[in-house]
């Protein structure tokens, strides 16, 4: 499925190979009357209701406390939406995601620790919320220029941002998505790493279903649309939907963005991007008042692969060796099989010569 975009002042349509998707179309905000909880169960129908009831029976074996956190009823839901409210699927889909959160402790990523480096660049961020309170993720792709820094460390830093966005989110209010804001100015080539973005992708559509609210590019460039033609095809229409590229209109000399004050209030708006707010990205500022966990289990090797995928590489590291020693048995087999038929060819040519021999002693 190949997508394009307009690439006008607001471009308001994708076209995929399935149907023109409206991405300029808002969901409302939830409004609710003081001290009200919002009640995620709703505005679910029959059918939906009885597989939210069937999910959490199914969930009902958990004993880990940070699982049993985890799988709220809002939990549930997301992963329901994200398989059409197929238990069977969503059951696996969360389980899988369990335990790679067992296994990988995104919650314990330390900003301080590992990815210091690549979070002091400022290429991922969390700053304000959008206007339906929606934590605003921001990603300044200019930023990333450390060419020594591995993609796994890229990939754990954008997971640690991610996880700064979801510790924003408040289920009581119904906000349990974010909004997230691409700023292409400046992008060049060397700030292009295709491997993290799909790894991103993937990482998003399998452990974070139902997370992302809004994305906002901004000015992207031609070379930003090879990418979105590699990347598109993998996203669903729902997802396109939610997507908007906005491009920049000079005044006095500034950049400013009509249509990006459609999400964001000017107030929460960084002045580079036309709004008041005069912030820029301290990551000693930011772990001041968002300090790194303390963690008391020792570190992992974080990693990017799913464990389907390590076990295939695995099994066709086994295979290929399996395959060598067999090609080597077969070697030597071989090797065998030509000494024996040298030896017999020897043996034979002893024993004729032997034989011319004794004819001869018998003729003198």
């Amino acid at each position: 499925m190949e997508s394009t975009a307009s690439t006008s002042d607001s471009a308001s349509t994708i076209t995929t190979g399935l149907s023109e998707v409206n991405i300029n179309q808002q969901s409302p905000p939830i409004i609710l009357k003081e001290g009200e909880i919002f009640d995620p169960l709703k505005n679910l129908n029959e059918k939906q209701l009885e597989a939210f009831k069937e999910i959490k029976s199914n969930f009902s074996d958990l004993t880990d406390p940070t699982d049993i956190a985890f799988c709220t009823d809002m939990c549930f839901l997301r992963y329901l939406r994200a398989r059409n409210y197929i238990v069977s699927k969503s059951e696996k889909m969360l389980r899988d995601t369990l335990e790679w959160r067992k296994k990988f402790r995104p919650q314990d990523i330390q900003l301080g620790g590992d990815i210091r480096e690549i979070g002091s660049a400022g290429c991922v961020y969390v700053n304000k919320r959008d206007k339906k309170g929606r934590p605003i993720i921001f990603a300044v792709p200019r930023n990333d220029t450390l060419k020594n820094v591995p993609s796994e460390l890229k990939f754990k830093n954008l997971v640690y941002w991610l996880e700064q966005g979801f510790s924003r989110m408040d289920d009581s209010k119904g906000i349990e998505q974010f909004c997230f804001i691409v700023d292409y100015k400046d992008f060049g080539s060397g700030n292009m790493d295709m491997k993290t973005n799909l790894e991103a992708m993937h990482f998003l559509l399998d452990h974070c279903p139902e997370r992302m609210g809004q994305s906002l590019f901004l000015d992207p460039p031609a070379l930003f649309w090879f990418a979105w033609k590699i990347i598109s095809p993998f996203l669903n229409e729902v997802t396109l939907s939610k997507v908007r590229f906005i491009n920049s209109k000079k005044v006095d000399g500034k950049r400013t963005f009509a249509e990006l004050l459609e999400y964001v209030d000017i107030e929460n708006l960084e002045q580079n991007l036309g709004g008041n707010l005069d912030y820029n990205y301290n990551i000693d500022e930011y772990l001041k008042e968002n300090p790194d966990p303390i963690v008391d289990t020792p570190p992992i090797t974080f990693s990017t692969e799913t464990d389907s995928k390590k076990q295939k590489k695995e099994k066709k590291k086994e295979d290929k060796e399996k395959r060598k020693e067999e090609k080597e048995k077969k070697k030597e087999e071989k090797e065998e099989k030509k000494k024996e038929k040298e030896e017999k060819k020897k043996l034979k040519k002893e024993a004729s010569f032997t034989k011319q021999q004794e004819n001869a002693d018998e003729v003198d």
